[in-house]
């Protein structure tokens, strides 16, 4: 039942993750569940027995099924909530705390949107509340960094946040500045985190605010000093670079000193083949989306490039269908037109590009993974030429990723 009960909260995290389908149903199902899973020891047999039932019926979970459970665990409302309030589930911060440690790290408002904090908040808190709380932290902190809720500093955020969280609830935090600062690399190169599980006295009675105040006077250097050190070096978001450096961004050299890009145009016409038929979109988010191509420091680097590619087309998600597949072959387009060749077999594509969608893994490692300098000579096919080619060599990924 354990299992069957993980693997609910796992496809409903997932869901949160990928910010598509019912949102509402979907962010109170996550509540319910893990009111659930918290209390699900401590409630009457004959109820458990019940749930069981109803969570069995739902398999194999869908979007449609989600609804239905919904509303089977919202018949057994009080027994659930009164088992969990006498486990006495670890306290889980807010969007408020996330706020509060991005503006008191880096003094400056932060600007995220709650409901979107809150979503990533449940997927990062939707974890086995009797697993131990290094665990628990962990999976926090790797969530709110995958979502990239903030502007910047979304590392030392997460780190600072997760802290907190232990904090709150009796594990003592006594790291170095150096430990926090190696942990900060860790969350932003989805590392092993190793975290405190030395259990305090007791749990810290302040509120959130007065927790994470605390912490950053003891951890603001190293934070802002790792953070400053990974900008460096991570993928350069559009929107962080300067005005004047935006306005005048133009495309600099590749392989063959030319680079080729794909236009909006071309998205456009991808997505629609992709899926058969024309999508609504966003053109703001599309042309978010196809500025992430256009190379800014290591401009002769192809995966780098590619890899930005990747990584704001996924968090922009401008068309209505298809957005999983339409990233899949555009990046495998543009490395094609750049120059070089593509190593991924058919029947590793969809998770491929799920598990980058998913930020189980940096789109670079995942570009790394697959691409290779082309032959010397080797003439790139025109655009639209290969898209066929690579359409008709991916159908049956494409049809696995489906509407995504």
């Amino acid at each position: 039942m354990e299992s069957l009960l993980a693997q609910t909260r796992r496809f409903v995290r997932e869901r949160l993750l990928s910010l598509e389908g019912d949102t509402e149903t979907l962010y109170a199902l996550g509540l319910a569940l893990r009111e659930l899973s918290a209390g699900w020891s401590r409630l009457p047999d004959e109820i458990r027995a019940e749930l069981e039932r109803a969570l069995q019926s739902v398999q194999p979970l869908s979007e449609g099924t989600l609804g239905i459970l919904l509303e089977e665990l919202s018949a057994y409302q009080k027994a659930i909530a009164r088992a969990a309030a006498q486990a006495q589930p670890p306290r889980y911060p807010t969007p408020q705390t996330v706020a509060r440690s991005y503006e008191q790290l880096r003094r400056a408002r932060a600007d995220a949107d709650p409901r979107r904090l809150e979503t990533l908040l449940l997927a990062g808190t939707l974890d086995d509340s009797a697993a131990p709380l290094s665990v628990q932290a962990q999976t926090l902190m790797r969530t709110l960094y995958a979502g990239q809720p903030l502007g910047d500093s979304n590392a030392s955020v997460a780190v600072l946040v997760g802290l907190a969280f232990l904090q709150a609830n009796g594990v003592a935090v006594a790291l170095d500045g150096a430990q926090v600062a190696d942990l900060t690399r860790a969350v932003a190169g989805q590392a092993d985190l190793h975290l405190p599980d030395a259990p305090a006295a007791e749990p810290d009675p302040r509120d959130w605010d007065d927790i994470v105040d605390a912490l950053l006077a003891r951890y603001r250097e190293p934070l802002v000093r790792t953070e400053r050190a990974l900008n460096e070096t991570q993928l350069v978001r559009l929107e962080q670079l300067p005005d004047t450096v935006r306005a005048t961004l133009q495309p600099a050299p590749g392989p063959s000193f030319e680079w080729r890009y794909l236009t909006l145009q071309d998205l456009i016409w991808l997505n629609s083949e992709i899926t058969k038929s024309p999508q609504p979109y966003s053109y703001d988010r599309l042309e978010e989306a196809t500025y992430y191509q256009y190379s800014y420091r290591q401009s002769r680097d192809v995966p780098l490039q590619a890899a930005r590619f990747l990584w704001g087309y996924l968090k922009y998600r401008p068309f209505a269908r298809g957005n999983l597949a339409t990233a899949l072959l555009a990046t495998l387009a543009f490395l094609h037109i750049n120059g070089y060749e593509t190593r991924l077999p058919v029947e590793h594509a969809a998770e491929w590009i799920t598990q980058v969608a998913l930020r189980r893994k940096h789109p670079l490692d995942a570009i790394r993974q697959i691409a290779a300098p082309a032959l010397q000579g080797t003439q790139p096919e025109p655009l639209r030429e290969l898209a066929h080619h690579l359409i008709e060599h991916y159908e049956p990924a494409l049809h696995a990723l489906g509407e995504k």
